[in-house]
């Protein structure tokens, strides 16, 4: 386990996706998950994304990570309300120990900035594999909108894990799901915005104090990473791949569409 996900596990961390409880929304509201969802987590570090999910919708989901001490603190974290839909396991996600089709949603997009890049499209094709015909892939990403100086992202790299490159922009992300049997259903574009130094001093002072010196470290360069970061959230639907599917072509039909207004009351 790197030392990155150690601190994780130590400090009590919620490790969250791009957009936190926002995003799990959005997957929820986007994805049609209800309580006969099965949804695999891949990536689930300390559980955020499975336990929320289960609360918002009833839905079983199981998630999966290769750092055992990320699935203990997980299993800790699944309360009496939802211990009978949410289960955590280790696994491989090149190589997940499910069969084919055996889940309506898949989160696939934490992990993926962590691991080598010439393996990153064969674990979204291998997590295609156990999704269901007409199922969904939730996705959140962070991406760079203006390039980053080349020292920041050796810095980043070199203290969280991650193996990212200064030219990861929005189209690198998004190509890594073109030419597969997938349907972009949703997607939402949001801009990050750095921490003031009160949000980064209240959320230092809820980390275990053992590690709160160590976290000052890392918030503050997930600040300067931030200046140059934007996400986007994304809902997929998985196309069999059989012939006369009713299917129409450019998505959405001749006319696109612009929101005049909307409201919530």
């Amino acid at each position: 386990m790197s030392s990155y996900f150690s601190t994780v596990v130590q400090s009590g961390q919620v490790n969250t996706p791009p957009g936190s409880y926002v995003t799990v929304k959005e997957w929820a509201r986007n994805s049609f998950l209800n309580q006969q969802s099965y949804l695999l987590e891949i990536g689930c570090s300390t559980g955020f994304i499975s336990i929320e999910t289960s609360r918002y919708t009833g839905a079983r989901c199981i998630g999966v990570d290769l750092h055992d001490e990320s699935i203990r603190v997980a299993q800790s974290n699944v309360d009496k309300y939802i211990k009978e839909r949410v289960a955590f396991q280790q696994a491989d996600a090149g190589r997940l120990p499910f069969e084919d089709s055996s889940f309506s949603h898949v989160v696939i997009s934490g992990h993926l900035p962590f691991i080598e890049a010439q393996d990153r499209r064969r674990h979204i094709v291998e997590a295609l594999r156990v999704l269901k015909p007409w199922g969904y892939v939730l996705v959140a990403l962070y991406y760079y909108r203006t390039s980053p100086p080349e020292d920041l992202v050796r810095k980043f790299n070199a203290t969280v894990g991650t193996k990212l490159t200064a030219q990861d922009a929005k189209r690198y992300w998004s190509e890594l799901f073109d030419n597969i049997l997938l349907s972009l259903e949703y997607e939402a574009d949001y801009d990050v915005v750095p921490s003031d130094e009160e949000r980064v001093r209240q959320y230092a002072e809820a980390m275990h104090p053992a590690t709160r010196d160590k976290w000052k470290d890392i918030l503050q360069l997930f600040n300067e990473n931030g200046r140059y970061l934007s996400y986007f959230v994304r809902v997929y639907r998985k196309i069999p791949d059989e012939p006369n599917l009713m299917l129409q072509i450019p998505r959405g039909g001749i006319y696109e569409i612009k929101r005049k207004s909307s409201s919530a009351f």
